[in-house]
């Protein structure tokens, strides 16, 4: 077996393509969706950001929310994607791993595989091409894979 496993993913969803060879065919074998990944931060906090007055005179301004939420929310979904891809790389269904997502997902993604994972990686692809059918993935493989 020389299956190669493609990684597509972003903040709210991934899929999973397998392929004997790049460039070759594509055939889908799973999606993950993570609907908290595509929400605003604001949508993701209990309630309206708080109020703080100046220290002089009587303006006051709204606090902004937490910006870590949407990160948070980033690495849940990473480590529910990785998790999937250790138990199928122990049952043998991949030997080799494309990582092709968007650049913010692919970094929590380095810093989240174990290192039997790490040695599959072939090569990683900062783009998001999540949302495209597999002939569009299929072509930026084949771009990605042709300019070494």
């Amino acid at each position: 077996m020389n299956t190669i496993w493609i990684l597509v993913a972003n903040q709210a969803e991934a899929r999973i393509y397998s392929a004997n060879r790049i460039p070759g065919d594509l055939v889908l074998k799973g999606k993950m969706t993570h609907m908290e990944g595509a929400a605003h931060a604001r949508d993701l906090t209990s309630d309206a950001p708080g109020r703080a007055y100046n220290r002089i005179g009587p303006a006051r301004h709204s606090v902004d929310p937490d910006t870590g939420v949407k990160e948070e929310e980033r690495r849940k979904f990473v480590k529910e994607i990785v998790g999937r891809l250790q138990s199928a790389y122990f049952r043998g269904e991949f030997e080799r791993l494309v990582l092709l997502a968007a650049p913010a997902v692919l970094g929590v993604i380095r810093k989240t595989l174990s290192g039997d994972l790490v040695k599959t990686v072939i090569k990683e692809i900062p783009k998001d091409v999540v949302r495209q059918n597999a002939d569009k993935v299929h072509t930026q493989l084949v771009r990605s894979f042709t300019l070494k």
